[in-house]
C-alpha cells in the first residue's frame, strides 16, 4: 500500500539532492572556471613581462635568463616552464623537462594570447600561455664573445630583424587541483550533512503535517449507522483538506436522508402491510368462529381474495420502487409519436369513466414527436390515468390536454374534486402519502402509484409538477424534449 508521507518524502527529498547536487556542481565549476580564468590572466601577464627579456640586437637574438629568473620559476611550489621559439618552429630555449615537447609553428603571428591544457611527462598537468612579440632592439655596441662567454645569455645568430618571437609559458597545476579537490570534499560534506538535516526536518514536518489527517481518520471512524447526524468540522482543519470534508459532509447528508428514508419505507411499509393482514385473519377467525352454510364460506373467501389483491398490488408497488431507486431500471429512448401512445394507453380506461359519468376532455397538438422509453411512458401513463379516475368527483371532468411551449412538449393530466390544497400538492410524491381526506373506495390506493411515477419520469430525464386546489383541479404536468 502507497503511503501518502512516504511518497511526499521521497519526492522532497529527491527534489532536494537534486537541487543541491546542480547547486553543487554549478558552484563547483563555477569556482574552478574563475581560478582558470585568474590563472590564464597572470600567466598571459607573466609571458609579456619575459617577452622584455628577449632584445634584437645587432649580432642577432638575446635572451637573458637571469632577467627572466627561470630558476625561480622551476623552483617554486607551482612551477612554470618557459619555451622561446620562432613562428616557424625553430627552438630557441626551452626548460629541461620541456624536452621532446613538439614546437609549436604559426604561419602569422596571433592577435591573442592563446591558453591550452598540456599532459607533460614527468611533471603532470599543466596550464599553458602562448603569445607572439616583436623583440625590443637594443642599438648598444656590444661584444658577441663577451655575451655568447654568459652561460646565462643565448644569442640566436640565424634571427632575422623584425621576426616575430614565440613565448610560451607553461604552470603547473597541482596545488590548482589539490584547492579544487579540498574544495569538492567540503561540498560533498556541505552537502550531506544538509541532506541529513534536510531528512530530519522534512521528515518530523510531513508527520506533524500528516497528523490532521489521522485526526479526520479517526472522527470519520467514529461516525457509527447510529448516529449519521454527527458532521466534521470544515474550519478547524488543513485549507486542504477542507473540500475534502466538505464534501464528506454532503455525502453524509445524503447518507442519513437515505437512512431515514429507508427506516420512513420500512416502517410505513410495515404498516401499510400490517392493515390488510389483520383484515385477512379476522375474516379468517370469523369464518373459523362456527359452522356456517357454503355461501357463508364463499362470501368469505371472496373478501379474503380482495385482501390478498390488495397484498399482491402493495407488493408489486413495492417491488416497482425498490427498483428504480436501486437503479435496476433503464430508460431506452426512441423516437415515440405520444398521441398514438396516450390514446393507447386511454383505451383501457374510456369504459370506466363512461361507467361512473365522468366526463373526459382531450387537446393534443398536432402530432408531436419525443425521444421517451415507449414501455416506461405506458406505465406513466396507466398511473395518471388512474389516479386521475380514483380521485375525480362523482360525474366530474378528467383533462388531457398535449401543449407545445418553449421547445418542449407538456402533458397535463387533471381531474376535478381535489382535496389537496396547494401547501399539501408537493407531497404527493412521498411515499405513503395518501392526503388527510379518505375518498372513494379508500383501501385500493397505498400512496406509492405517483411516487413510482415520478422515479420513472427521472429515470427517463423528463420533469414531472403537480398542482392543486382544494375542491378545484388537481393537474400533474410532465415536460418532455422534443424528439430529433
Amino acid at each position: 500500500m502507497r503511503s501518502l508521507k512516504g511518497t511526499l518524502f521521497r519526492g522532497v527529498i529527491l527534489g532536494t539532492v537534486l537541487v543541491l547536487l546542480t547547486a553543487g556542481s554549478v558552484l563547483y565549476l563555477s569556482v574552478n572556471t574563475q581560478l582558470v580564468r585568474q590563472m590564464d590572466d597572470s600567466l598571459t601577464d607573466k609571458a609579456r613581462m619575459l617577452a622584455l627579456s628577449v632584445e634584437e640586437k645587432h649580432y642577432g637574438l638575446e635572451v637573458d635568463l637571469d632577467e627572466m629568473r627561470t630558476e625561480e620559476m622551476e623552483g617554486s611550489e607551482s612551477p612554470e616552464y618557459i619555451y622561446i621559439g620562432s613562428l616557424d618552429g625553430s627552438v630557441i630555449h626551452h626548460s629541461d623537462i620541456l624536452e621532446g615537447i613538439p614546437a609549436p609553428g604559426f604561419q602569422a603571428p596571433l592577435a591573442e594570447p592563446l591558453h591550452d591544457w598540456h599532459i607533460i611527462k614527468g611533471a603532470g598537468r599543466m596550464r599553458s600561455v602562448l603569445v607572439t612579440f616583436q623583440p625590443e632592439v637594443d642599438d648598444e655596441k656590444e661584444d658577441l664573445e663577451s655575451a655568447a662567454a654568459d652561460s646565462r645569455i643565448i644569442v640566436d645568430k640565424t634571427a632575422e630583424p623584425g621576426d616575430r618571437i614565440v613565448i610560451q609559458l607553461f604552470k603547473d597545476v597541482s596545488q590548482h587541483q589539490r584547492f579544487m579537490e579540498i574544495f569538492l570534499f567540503m561540498l560533498l560534506g556541505a552537502g550531506l550533512g544538509s541532506i541529513g538535516v534536510l531528512t530530519l526536518t522534512i521528515w518530523l514536518t510531513i508527520k506533524r503535517g500528516a497528523e490532521p489527517i489521522n485526526e479526520l481518520a479517526a472522527s470519520i471512524d467514529s461516525i457509527s449507522d447510529d448516529d449519521l447526524a454527527i458532521r466534521l468540522d470544515e474550519v478547524v482543519v488543513l485549507e486542504e483538506l477542507a473540500p475534502i470534508i466538505h464534501k464528506f459532509n454532503l455525502f453524509l447528508d445524503r447518507l442519513e436522508k437515505s437512512f431515514n428514508r429507508e427506516k420512513g419505507f420500512t416502517s410505513d411499509a410495515a404498516h401499510e402491510l400490517r392493515t390488510p393482514l389483520a383484515g385477512l385473519k379476522s375474516t379468517i377467525e370469523v369464518a373459523l368462529a362456527r359452522k356456517r352454510e357454503g355461501d357463508d364460506y364463499r362470501e368469505t373467501l371472496e373478501g379474503a381474495l380482495s385482501i390478498v389483491n390488495q397484498l399482491e398490488n402493495l407488493v408489486k408497488s413495492l417491488l416497482a420502487l425498490a427498483r428504480l431507486e436501486s437503479g435496476q431500471e433503464s430508460a431506452s429512448m426512441s423516437e415515440v409519436r405520444i398521441e398514438k401512445c396516450i390514446r393507447d394507453v386511454w383505451g383501457s380506461y374510456s369504459g370506466v369513466a363512461t361507467e361512473r359519468g365522468i366526463e373526459t376532455s382531450f387537446n393534443f397538438s398536432n402530432g408531436s414527436v419525443v425521444m421517451i422509453d415507449s414501455a416506461l411512458f405506458a406505465q406513466v401513463l396507466d398511473e395518471l390515468f388512474r389516479n386521475a379516475l380514483y380521485y375525480v368527483d362523482q360525474g366530474g371532468l378528467v383533462t388531457v390536454n398535449l401543449l407545445q411551449k418553449e421547445g418542449n412538449t407538456h402533458l397535463q393530466v387533471g381531474n376535478t374534486g381535489s382535496k389537496i390544497s396547494a401547501e399539501e400538492a408537493e407531497r404527493v410524491f412521498d411515499r405513503f402519502w395518501r392526503g388527510s381526506h379518505s375518498r372513494y373506495d379508500t383501501g385500493l390506493r397505498f400512496g406509492l402509484g405517483l411516487p413510482i411515477v415520478r422515479k420513472i419520469v427521472d429515470t427517463m430525464g423528463m420533469r414531472m409538477d403537480v398542482k392543486s386546489e382544494m375542491d378545484g383541479e388537481f393537474v400533474v404536468i410532465l415536460t418532455i424534449g422534443e424528439g430529433k
